[in-house]
Order: C-alpha cells, then structure tokens, then sequence
C-alpha cells in the first residue's frame, strides 16, 4: 500500500497544532474525549512519560519534515523496542493508526485555523468525501454539501469524522459557488446514536457517521491549552463519576445487560455469599463478553465487533476472534477459558438486567438445591458406571433459573457458573465431588461439578449449608483460596 499523503503538509499552522499539546499518559484512547483531543497528545496504552516523549517526537518529526509512513513506522520500531512496549495489534496496524489520526487531525486543525483568517472572503464551507477503501454512507451522502463556514453542524461534523476517514473541508466565495454550479443546503439531521465506554460504562449521543470520539471541531485554539490543563487536573478521578459496583467492567452488544446492571443484582445477595465474592473481583477484575449468538460465528457480525473487542481485552484486532468465537454458538450460553482473564456470555438484543427478580432468582436456584437432596428433580438420570437407583435432577442451576425467570434472568446464573470456572482455576482445581451432586450437568466433569457449586452456593447458600453441608464448606475454601491467589493453579 502506498504511504498516505496529506494535502500541503508540512505548513506552520498543522505544526503549531501539533506542538501546543499537552503529553497525556493513558491506558486507553478514550481516556481523553472529543475536543480534549484538541490539547493532548496520548497513544492508548503509553502510560510512561519518556515513552510517550519518544513517540511524540516521532510524530513531530512527520508532521513538521513532511515524513512518509514507512519512516515513521521504522522510528515507532526503535521506540517499541527501545522502552520494551507490549503494544495491542501488529505494529504495521498500531503505528498507521497513530500516524494517520494525528496527522489528518493536525492537518485539519491547521486548515481550520487558515479558516478563521480568510472566511470573511470565503464564507461557504464544502464538505468533501476522500478516497477511503471502506466509505461510510453518510459521508458519501455529505458530498458536496454547502453550509455556512460558522454553521453549527461543522463542530460536530468537521473532517476526520473517525479512524480512516480521509474526507475534507473546502473554503469556497459567492463565486466559487457559481462557478461550480453549487448552492448552499440545508445541514442534514442524521439523527445519533448511543455508545457506551464498554469498559467504565459512561454513555454519550453521537451523531450518526460519526466515530466515537470524532464529534469535535479540529482546531487550534493555544490560548486555552492552560485552561484545559486546569480543568483536567480538577476533574475527579474516573472512579469518582461512576456508580460503586462489584462487577468492574464487561462488553455488552445489549443495552439491557451492563456491568453496573450485573452489579446491581449481586448487591441484593446476602452478606456471606456478597462479601467474597466482593473481595475475589477486586483482587482478580475478570472483564465480561456479553454477545450474541451471531457474534460468536464466523460471519460479519462477528467480525464488526472485533476490533471493539480487541480494545476491550487488549490483545491483537487480528487474532481476537479466538477469544470469543464457538463452533457450537446455538447449543451454548456461556464459556471462558483456564488461559483467560474473561468470560464470554450468550444474549439478545431485548435481554435487560433492570427486569430481573433477584429474590425469584434465588428462590430457583434454591429449588435445585433442594431437590437435589431430595432426589425429586424433574429428570431421571444415571451416572455413568453406576448402578441401582436412578438420580433425579435438575439439569442446571441456569436451566431452572431461565425457565422460571426468563433469558434475562438465566444471563446472571450462567455468568455465575462461568465465573465459577475462574474461581476453580485461580484455587487450584480442588476436587468438590463425592459430597454431593446437584445438577445433571454437575455430573459431567470435575469442572462443571465445581461452576455448578458455585453459583448454587452464591445464588441458595443457606440451602447448600442446610442439605449440603460440606459442599457449602469446600466453596468456600476454594473462593478464599482463589481470592489469595497470586496465579492460576496454586494449591492450597
């Protein structure tokens, strides 16, 4: 692929853009929001300061000598290796990124600030659409759109509207209109969205072709860089805006099934059971997939959500799909992973958290407890290699869950069960048969017996503590081991 060009670069007012910024260091790109972008530099994951020195400096250099890509990718090489920095995606990818999005943004800026000079001349502003390999339909429909150089529509809408995008904005006279045959419209109303930060859980309206993030006006305004900086030092820490929850972080493709959702639920367990289960997600974060089933294919849905993804889990935009792709999407509702640090949960679009009955959610899973130690579960069944009077039981803690609450209610159970896994991996593997089986699907292998008790002791623990008293007792121990836990697999 050729090396990207950019218009009249290098010109003092791009340059001048560039060189006010402040040096932020973050651990994401949407650390710093829309117009902040204006002041800061930042490149997502750079949280040391001589790093993200190095890596400016890199940047200046391409935008004040004119510099081509493959320059600059071989300089981002030298900095990665020089400073050891475990970077996501390949760093063909990871250095484009960077090179394109502050190079369009300063290039942007420092049109805009000619703009400002020559518009009592040039009062009409022309949208543009470039040459992109993928193009957005709502900047090809904005070709060729004419509104006044100070409409409101261009704050939100000016060029870079997102990540590729090479669209432009023109200046043109009365007679620049005339002579092209143009005439000033009327700023479309596209309607917006909503995109919610899948990692903190905060929510903003973007207009609709615009990338989260984009919905600002490239400009150059260094009279207030010390004001920004002012007010960025003040802003309360990330934790401080957000609603307390014990469940850190998850990526949901449904509205309904959030992180502070999940939250809410587990705030309603008891004490006993909502204490430790507290101190294990603090001392070991694991992130949540809520996704769909199409998701989890092969297909296109698959792979639109990929790079979101990607970010999410940190890792490679490339290999990713290994991370939440199943061959046996429809039959499954949940699934993680020894070498994971997340889990990966099956919903649908209409699923919603705020309808869930946790007390009714407890009562099913007491049921199953219940029944178990009773042997009067709905389904026949015996183990295998044994012999004399068949078991009855249910068939999971989610199944009965599910059919008594619905799909919504049966995404919590199963969340449990997968985050039961974790717990099992992080204490050890401890066996927990021989006292007590209680679902079907507990039977299968050590691993599913230990989900199964898991979640039935963080869903019914007095039940499990009535009937199964010993069973009770080994969660326990495995939720405190895991919770002490430096890696995965140490015994206790």
């Amino acid at each position: 692929m050729a090396d990207a060009a950019y218009g009249s670069l290098p010109f003092k007012e791009a340059i001048a853009f560039f060189r006010q910024k402040l040096d932020m260091p973050s651990e994401r790109w949407a650390d710093v929001w829309r117009d902040a972008h204006n002041r800061a530099f930042m490149v997502a994951g750079a949280t040391k300061t001589d790093l993200l020195a190095d890596l400016r400096g890199a940047v200046d250099k391409a935008i004040s000598e004119g510099q081509s890509l493959g320059a600059f990718q071989k300089a981002f090489k030298e900095i990665v290796a020089r400073h050891g920095w475990e970077h996501t995606g390949p760093a063909s990818w990871r250095s484009r990124v960077i090179f394109e999005t502050n190079l369009r943004q300063s290039y942007n800026a420092g049109r805009d600030d000619q703009i400002e000079r020559i518009k009592h001349k040039r009062p009409y502003a022309l949208y543009r659409h470039g040459d992109s390999e993928h193009p957005r339909e709502l900047h090809l429909k904005w070709n060729n759109l004419v509104l006044p150089v100070d409409h409101p529509w261009w704050d939100t809408h000016s060029p870079s509207n997102g990540y590729g995008c090479k669209c432009k904005k023109f200046l043109l006279s009365e007679a620049d209109l005339k002579r092209r045959g143009l005439t000033v419209g009327q700023a479309p109303d596209d309607g917006d969205y909503e995109w919610v930060d899948k990692a903190t859980g905060e929510i903003h309206r973007i207009p609709r072709g615009i990338d989260p993030g984009f919905d600002y006006r490239p400009k150059t305004p260094a009279a207030l860089t010390e004001a920004v900086a002012k007010r960025e030092a003040a802003k309360p820490a990330l934790a401080e805006r957000l609603p307390e929850r014990m469940v850190e972080s998850a990526f949901s493709t449904a509205k309904g099934v959030t992180a502070q959702g999940v939250s809410d639920l587990l705030a309603q367990l008891p004490a006993p059971q909502r204490e430790p289960l507290a101190a294990f997600l603090t001392a070991h974060p694991v992130k949540t997939l809520f996704i769909k089933q199409t998701e989890m294919g092969k297909g296109v849905a698959g792979l639109k959500v990929a790079p979101a993804i990607a970010e999410y889990l940190g890792t490679d935009p490339y290999l990713v799909r290994a991370f939440y792709h199943s061959r046996r999407a429809s039959a499954t509702n949940g699934f993680t992973a020894k070498n994971w640090g997340h889990l990966v949960i099956k919903v649908k679009a209409g699923d919603t958290l705020k309808a869930v009955d946790m007390q009714a959610v407890q009562a099913a899973a007491a049921e199953v407890v219940t029944d178990a130690h009773a042997n009067t579960g709905p389904r026949q069944w015996q183990p295998r290699g044994t012999s004399g009077e068949s078991l009855r039981r249910h068939w999971s803690i989610s199944a009965n869950v599910g059919g008594k609450q619905g799909e919504s209610a049966q995404r919590l159970s199963t969340w449990l069960h997968e985050l039961g896994h974790q717990v099992h991996f992080w204490a050890g593997e401890p066996d927990l048969t021989g006292v007590g089986l209680l679902t079907e699907y507990a039977g299968k292998t050590r691993m599913e017996a230990a989900a199964e008790a898991f979640a039935a002791w963080v869903l019914a623990r007095d039940a499990m503590v009535a009937h199964f008293p010993e069973l009770a007792k080994r969660v326990e121990a495995m939720l405190a081991q895991a919770t002490t836990a430096s890696r995965k697999g140490e015994k206790g």
